[in-house]
């Protein structure tokens, strides 16, 4: 008699996922899912990111030009030009770049952005997999917990951004070699901790420091624990910080020899950014089931910066539910690093609903007085703890279910997915003007009006990709303060920065006596050029939105104005389209 369909169909999972190997191809595959279409254009396409995004599209342009050249990527001539910057303290995410580098080398900027991102997915969901499966003796649950955490929505939301933020991989996999380590006592174990450790701080110093409020703790009394062995658990954990250290410090030595020096730029205030704990229960904008529910709550939040996507999920939530009605010791700490991760990410005061309620300061404001965790200054971020815990909750919830039928398993991460997703996940084509491919061969520096704004001076980061000729401005994570100083003490730039009101007085002969030989108006950063935008297209997509507030809106009169300076003085545009006027000086 063959066997009944109910065991074949649980036959498969167990035999998938009771194999590692297997398991890592499985969340592989989730993750082209999870990110549909991105995968069928994946050298042209990038996700549908609007501000940071281009600058880690830079990135890896910069990085690969420094390989080729023999450059610094510390040091940025070719940015703020003349004189350049340091580039110390600025969002590099160095393994990615690294790890990156034959797929940059070989298919583009676009394609390495995208190869960082399937990783991170993936190895996301594997890292909490092998974790949980560790902590509860199931696959299955390592499986439920995975899924949670690899397609937890806000870190979906920041593949849209921020390359730095969405690398969480090495964080479950940290804890994984950490609990290993607990219950070996081997080396090995301790020194594969120590390398995912500085592997992760060099994804993101701020995954590093998020990472230490957890491990940090749990290594001490792991070794505090071990009685008389605990001379040799300290002795694994000083190998293992040596290694971590190593690992980053070609990189971490430099910003330590800065803020010796005094240097303090890197400094940045507290971000009013913290959740609005209503949306723990919203599912994101672009579920495909929920989202059109809820999208006019999202058109109207209180920020529109990433971060602010932060459901929990109904199905992950009863399983953390039902992990901590059990009360067990480990339930119980995972409980805690959950409900302390939700509540420094709800910021400085609580928001509900788009009203503040502010009777009393949140924890989150006490960060600015403690060393180091004052970088910490965006509250949202601190909801990564509380994905990790929630998917850990999960693991440990599936592990007290008493009936699991065969097809529970397959059902009960779909339920996850479907809540979850974004579908079909936002990207867009990488486009840009094809005439900068004619200012590449032409010598000297590159003037973008508008120069400096900010953020948006990204878009004359992309077009420096094309053409490769320094540029005026830059948009940096951290701006050194020479910078400002050498902008304000050149009236020829001083007087083109930022958003002029009053229609700038042109000097040519300085512009040219500074390097600059070429001249890119931006005209798709006009005013009249947003608003046409706008009116056209009506209620549009959350991100469109975004995409048109950021691309700045320079008044028309200043833009015109300095064009037909340019006219009188050096003839009409060489190079033309709907998006760019390029005059050669």
């Amino acid at each position: 008699m063959p066997p009944a369909r109910s065991h074949r169909i649980g036959a498969l999972p167990s035999a998938i996922l009771d194999r590692p190997r297997y398991t890592l191809l499985l969340f592989f595959g989730l993750t082209l899912l999870a990110t549909f279409p991105l995968a069928l254009s994946w050298r042209t396409s990038l996700p549908a990111g609007s501000g940071d995004l281009w600058q880690n599209y830079w990135n890896f342009w910069w990085w690969k030009k420094c390989l080729l050249e023999g450059l610094n990527p510390l040091h940025a001539p070719v940015l703020f030009h003349p004189g350049g910057t340091d580039l110390v303290f600025h969002t590099h995410s160095p393994f990615n770049q690294i790890l990156a580098m034959p797929v940059n080398l070989l298919f583009g900027e676009a394609a390495a952005y995208n190869f960082c991102l399937v990783l991170a997915l993936t190895l996301s969901g594997f890292g909490t997999y092998l974790l949980v499966r560790a902590l509860t003796g199931s696959a299955a649950a390592g499986f439920i917990a995975g899924t949670v955490f690899a397609y937890f929505p806000q870190t979906v939301e920041q593949t849209l951004e921020h390359l730095n933020l969405f690398s969480v991989q090495f964080i479950p996999l940290s804890l994984f070699f950490l609990l290993k380590w607990s219950r070996s006592a081997r080396t090995c174990d301790a020194l594969a901790f120590g390398a995912c450790f500085g592997l992760n701080a060099l994804c993101s110093w701020h995954l590093g420091l998020k990472l230490a409020l957890v491990a940090v703790p749990w290594a001490i009394w792991t070794a505090w624990r071990a009685g008389p062995q605990r001379p040799r658990a300290l002795r694994d954990l000083a190998a293992a910080a040596a290694l971590a250290t190593l690992l980053a410090l070609p990189f971490l030595a430099p910003m330590l020899a800065l803020i010796g020096s005094g240097s303090e730029y890197y400094l940045k205030g507290a971000v009013n950014r913290g959740i609005d704990a209503s949306y723990l229960f919203t599912p994101t904008y672009a579920n495909p089931v929920g989202g059109p529910l809820v999208h006019g709550r999202f058109m109207s939040r209180a920020y529109q910066a990433s971060g602010f996507v932060c459901y929990l999920g109904f199905l992950p939530t009863v399983l953390a539910w039902l992990a901590l009605r059990r009360r067990t010791r480990e339930a119980l700490a995972w409980g805690l690093v959950f409900a302390a991760g939700l509540v420094l990410s709800l910021g400085a005061k609580l928001w509900w609903d788009g009203s503040l309620y502010n009777p009393f300061p949140l924890p989150f404001s006490a960060l600015g007085w403690l060393p180091f965790l004052e970088n910490l200054r965006v509250a949202n971020r601190f909801l990564l703890l509380a994905g990790l815990a929630l998917a850990v909750l999960a693991g440990y919830g599936w592990t007290a279910l008493r009936h699991r039928p065969a097809w529970a398993l397959p059902l009960a991460a779909a339920v996850i997915l479907v809540e979850y997703s974004w579908m079909p996940f936002p990207t867009q084509q990488v486009d840009t003007s094809p005439l900068l491919a004619g200012v590449a061969s032409r010598p000297g520096a590159v003037l973008d009006i508008p120069f400096h704004q900010r953020s948006r001076t990204v878009h004359n980061m992309v077009a420096q990709t094309v053409h490769g000729r320094p540029i005026s401005g830059g948009y940096l994570s951290s701006y050194p303060p020479e910078i400002e100083e050498r902008i304000r003490g050149e009236p020829a730039l001083a007087q083109l920065a930022g958003n002029p009101e009053a229609a700038p007085a042109l000097d040519i002969a300085s512009l040219r006596q500074l390097g600059f030989r070429t001249v890119i108006i931006h005209k798709y950063r006009m005013q009249s050029y947003r608003e046409s935008l706008q009116a056209a297209a009506g209620e549009v997509d959350l991100l469109e939105r975004k995409r048109m507030l950021r691309l700045g809106g320079v008044p028309d009169d200043v833009v015109l104005s300095i064009r037909r300076q340019l006219d009188q003085e050096v003839g009409a545009a060489a190079l033309e389209d709907d998006r760019l006027a390029i005059y050669f000086l």
